[in-house]
């Protein structure tokens, strides 16, 4: 897939999370670095929602990725980057934010919030990951 296509994609992604948001969380998304405070709201009634009953892996799926995109797309609007195709493991490709020589897989972190981990803030890894970038 080439660079062009995939930011297109993950920028599609990042309104179709903005849309999600909007109707079913009732929150205003604006691509700020504010914003990711209400990120992890959603994804906190998420990982509760996950505890009481299991969603299915395909909406686990879809939810991480569009809110992962919309993560990159406030982290590249505000730190630079790319989005960047990894696919050094054939079997298991993954988009991510690349800066530098770092990569910022930030569907992973919505995926193992929702999943495994509630304590993990979104806005406390975007700030970290752009302090290690600036390093």
């Amino acid at each position: 897939m080439q660079s062009v296509d995939i930011t297109k994609l993950m920028q599609d992604a990042a309104r179709d999370a903005v849309s999600y948001i909007a109707e079913e969380h009732k929150l205003t998304l604006d691509f700020s670095l504010a914003s990711l405070t209400d990120i992890d709201t959603v994804l906190s009634t998420l990982h509760q929602r996950q505890q009481q009953q299991s969603h299915s892996s395909e909406l686990i799926f879809t939810l991480t990725n569009i809110i992962g995109a919309y993560i990159g797309e406030v982290f590249i609007a505000n730190y630079g980057g790319n989005w960047h195709n990894n696919t050094a493991d054939p079997s298991a490709p993954f988009i991510s934010v690349q800066l530098s020589d770092k990569e910022f897989p930030f569907a992973s972190v919505c995926y193992h919030k929702i999943t495994q981990d509630n304590a993990i803030l979104v806005a406390n890894y975007v700030k970290q990951a752009a302090a290690n970038v600036m390093q």
